[in-house]
């Protein structure tokens, strides 16, 4: 199993990180992608599984400060719970309360006068109200989602996983209180928020309100922004650089081919599981350029590797680049070229990198014929030198230059052998 070496510059991480943050929720915004919402583009865009990225919601909603303050004073607040009180008359001979001398008249009028009874209303306490409502609504929820972020019968991973079981059990244990049993955990409607405002200990008004609020926003209606800090937060970890290497990359070239070219179909931005390009663009009247994101073109077909797994009945072989530029003049594809992404500055991980792309271009040499058909990106001053290709299908260049390159032959011509 091949393993992944990313060594990024903490300097480099940050601008990529700055980067992501910035251009990532137009990306994800619902008036750029046909998705039912940001979490759906995110999971086409990162490819990620959407269990993963419901993992990374859950572990930063269990970090959020408006949980972590609820769940700190949670013991004490359930000590004090918001109650009302009804007072139900209680005819009897036993005085438990005080007397309802109004009533108890009108009770031995009707009645024998001689009986010896009398009418009272103790005060009951009443817990089901909204404002309790609003807090097993809440309590519910982060127990799901303690449990999501970091299963109980899983190893806690590192710190942070045994901050978020403890207080998973915090809050199960607050959840099996007597009187917050009875209390069904049903949101009881935005007009809880005035209730719970006229609280005076300051749980419900302050710390159940904060975390309510939170929990509801990024929960049912999480937007593109919350998207993004929380796998700026929790996702793109010094382990992901990758990851996040490979969409800081995309995103530039973006913006480089969106600055020479139109953007076709702004709708159709991600890739939609049956083979579309990540994004189009329209360089002139018969040029368009594609943009391909962990996917093979159509047109770079046949695969010599396919062709020798069906031949050896053999399983079928996953090789699969990290980006692909084609382009096409007059409707026709005639020229592909491959990039193969490193976050890295190991030299010999940069190298295994060059045999990623010899391979792809041996594999499917329909459109990778021209010189330097296979680039490979690596970080500013990772350890090589960029130079003129001078005929070699191979070419090294950085970060920083890509998407200028990308540009660059966007609005170039067309060799006649590709023509």
């Amino acid at each position: 199993m091949s393993v992944i070496d990313s060594s990024m510059d903490p300097a480099l991480r940050a601008v990529m990180l700055s980067e992501v943050q910035a251009l990532l929720p137009a990306f994800l915004s619902a008036a750029s992608v046909e998705r039912d919402g940001p979490v759906n583009a995110a999971v086409e865009l990162l490819g990620l599984r959407e269990s993963d990225l419901r993992r990374v919601l859950a572990v930063h909603v269990m970090l959020a400060t408006p949980v972590r303050e609820l769940v700190a004073e949670l013991p004490a607040g359930v000590r004090s719970p918001n109650t009302s009180s009804a007072r139900p008359r209680v005819a009897g001979r036993t005085i438990t309360s005080g007397i309802d001398w109004a009533a108890t008249a009108r009770h031995r009028a009707t009645s024998s006068p001689l009986a010896d009874v009398w009418v009272t209303r103790p005060a009951n306490r009443i817990f089901d109200i909204p404002e309790n409502r609003a807090l097993a609504w809440v309590l519910l929820k982060l127990e799901e989602r303690g449990t999501v972020a970091v299963p109980p019968t899983g190893e806690a991973p590192g710190a942070w996983g045994d901050e978020i079981r403890s207080m998973t059990g915090v809050v199960h244990r607050a959840r099996q209180t007597a009187w917050l049993e009875g209390v069904p955990p049903t949101w009881p409607g935005d007009e809880a928020y005035f209730r719970l405002k006229a609280d005076r200990t300051g749980f419900y008004r302050i710390r159940l309100t904060a975390a309510a609020r939170y929990l509801r926003r990024l929960l049912l209606e999480p937007s593109s922004d919350d998207i993004v800090q929380a796998l700026s937060d929790r996702y793109f970890e010094p382990r992901e650089d990758w990851k996040l290497f490979e969409i800081g990359i995309l995103m530039r070239i973006t913006q480089a081919l969106g600055k020479v070219g139109a953007r076709v179909s702004p709708t159709r931005l991600f890739h939609n599981g049956r083979g579309g390009p990540f994004a189009r663009f329209r360089i002139n009247p018969t040029r368009e350029v594609r943009l391909w994101y962990q996917s093979w073109p159509p047109a770079t077909l046949p695969s010599v590797l396919d062709d020798a797994a069906r031949y050896y009945e053999l399983p079928s072989a996953v090789n699969r680049p990290d980006i692909v530029v084609e382009l096409f003049e007059s409707g026709r594809s005639v020229r592909a070229i491959i990039l193969e992404l490193k976050a890295s500055s190991s030299g010999t991980y940069l190298s295994s990198g060059l045999s990623q792309l010899l391979g792809y271009l041996r594999d499917r040499p329909r459109l990778l014929t021209e010189p330097a058909s296979g680039w490979l990106i690596a970080p500013t001053g990772a350890g090589f030198r960029s130079k003129i290709p001078n005929g070699r299908p191979l070419w090294v260049t950085s970060a920083d230059e890509v998407a200028p390159a990308v540009a660059s032959v966007a609005v170039s011509a067309i060799s006649a052998e590709s023509a």
